[in-house]
């Protein structure tokens, strides 16, 4: 079927708490990930940067006034595919180097990127199989327990390792916001395989997780959810990886 030029390739939603959503529209869902930029009053915070099929910045600079850092919660073209738009970024340092030297393979490119999973061609002469995640070297590395101070709102860096070995979530706690990424969403097509590098490691993150007093998730796929679905999830994922 004969594809159309999309004329606006990102749809913007505002949330709870300062928080809004940019998704890649022309894109399914499950191979292009949210975008969630969190306002401070000293700074903002981007976490996931999309696919960077077509940059995020345009959309961005005309919400933001502020200097922004922009972070991928995890290694993969659909999380830090745009990160290198931003002069601030950072990631957790175990995702480090496959995020400055990605490969077809390390960003999972070869794995989902083709061309069904567009619905529209972003411009003219755009060509799926020339797509590749550029390298964008961390201008800072996170570990467990770091804080990231946006002048009047603190997030709280949980590494859980699992789907790669630097996935993070961002927690805020004095809003009970979980920014999960590829850790945990709420897949509608039931009972597909959630991907995970070590599923081992992945079910004691999960665990971490679900002990959390959250209120809303913000996940790196699909709409938000509150904490009696998250732990409906998590439920349900360890029960598929139980040892049989």
């Amino acid at each position: 079927m004969q594809k159309s030029i999309a004329e606006f390739w990102y749809g913007v939603e505002a949330c709870d708490h300062k928080i809004v959503r940019l998704r890649e529209i022309w894109t399914d869902p499950y191979l292009a990930g949210n975008i969630w930029l969190v306002r401070g009053s000293k700074r903002d915070l981007v976490i996931d940067t999309g696919t960077g099929i077509v940059s995020p910045r345009p959309v961005i600079d005309a919400i933001v006034d502020k200097p922004i850092l922009a972070v991928a919660c995890a290694c993969y073209y659909d999380h830090a595919g745009g990160l290198h738009f931003f002069s601030e970024r950072g990631c957790h340092r175990l995702d480090a180097d496959k995020i400055a030297n990605p490969t077809l393979e390390s960003s999972v490119v070869s794995t989902y990127v083709k061309e069904g999973m567009l619905l529209a061609w972003p411009y003219d002469g755009f060509e799926i199989k020339s797509y590749k995640m550029r390298g964008a070297p961390p201008t800072i590395c996170f570990d467990d327990g770091d804080i990231i101070d946006l002048g009047d709102r603190r997030l709280e860096v949980l590494h859980v390792p699992g789907v790669t070995p630097g996935s993070m979530v961002l927690w805020e706690a004095a809003t009970g916001s979980l920014f999960t990424c590829d850790t945990l969403y709420d897949d509608p097509v039931l009972d597909r395989e959630f991907a995970a590098d070590d599923s081992i490691t992945l079910i004691d993150s999960l665990k971490r997780l679900r002990e959390l007093p959250v209120k809303t998730v913000f996940p790196g796929h699909y709409q938000c959810f509150g904490r009696e679905r998250m732990q409906e999830i998590i439920d349900h994922i360890l029960l598929s990886m139980a040892p049989v």
